[in-house]
């Protein structure tokens, strides 16, 4: 373990987390992460938060610091989910959220109730191997569960390198915005009126 990424904003601002040294992590840039929150800003504050794709949980974890009530991890590797772990004990923030090891899709699929108590759902699936599929798929999935929820009304943000192309609308979520940042691209999902 070794000292990685510093929180860019909230109580925990300045703050460096817990990274795994050599695993091929690529974690979402100070950049990326204060981009993203300035633009979800107000809706953050006591929110209920999915990080998806979680590795080390940077993008829960800046959540968590500018005022998200709750964050549900979502890491398919053992080592990770231990890391996001460390960090949240490190921060004192053990008691807002919830680490699972798991398949993002798998999950997706068997914990409705947690996914649609989230006002935010964040995806940061690896640019590399199946990652950007996995993503999609994830996307999509999402995409279901509000066309056949028609009160959940989530903002919805995928981190993806600028080559993959995203769909305009997945299910009942409409992609809204886009912002570019060097190789990454966020992209926002809502309900449209």
């Amino acid at each position: 373990m070794g000292r990685g990424a510093r929180l860019t904003g909230g109580e925990g601002a300045g703050r460096r987390l817990l990274t795994l040294e050599g695993e091929g992590l690529r974690a979402s840039s100070a950049l990326v992460r204060a981009a993203l929150f300035n633009i979800v800003g107000e809706q953050v504050p006591g929110a209920e938060v999915l990080d998806l794709f979680s590795g080390i949980g940077s993008l829960g974890l800046e959540a968590l610091s500018r005022g998200a009530g709750r964050v549900t991890f979502v890491e398919l590797q053992r080592r990770r989910a231990e890391l996001i772990r460390a960090n949240l004990q490190a921060l004192g923030w053990e008691g807002r959220a919830e680490i699972l090891t798991a398949d993002v899709r798998t999950f997706l699929r068997s914990r409705p109730e947690t996914v649609l108590r989230a006002r935010l759902a964040i995806l940061d699936p690896p640019f590399l191997e199946t990652g950007p599929e996995d993503g999609l798929q994830a996307l999509r999935l999402l995409g279901e569960r509000a066309q056949a929820s028609p009160q959940w009304e989530p903002t919805v943000v995928l981190e993806r390198h600028r080559r993959l192309q995203v769909p305009d609308r997945v299910g009942a979520l409409n992609c809204v915005r886009t912002a570019a940042y060097g190789t990454s691209v966020l992209s926002f999902y809502r309900r449209l009126p």
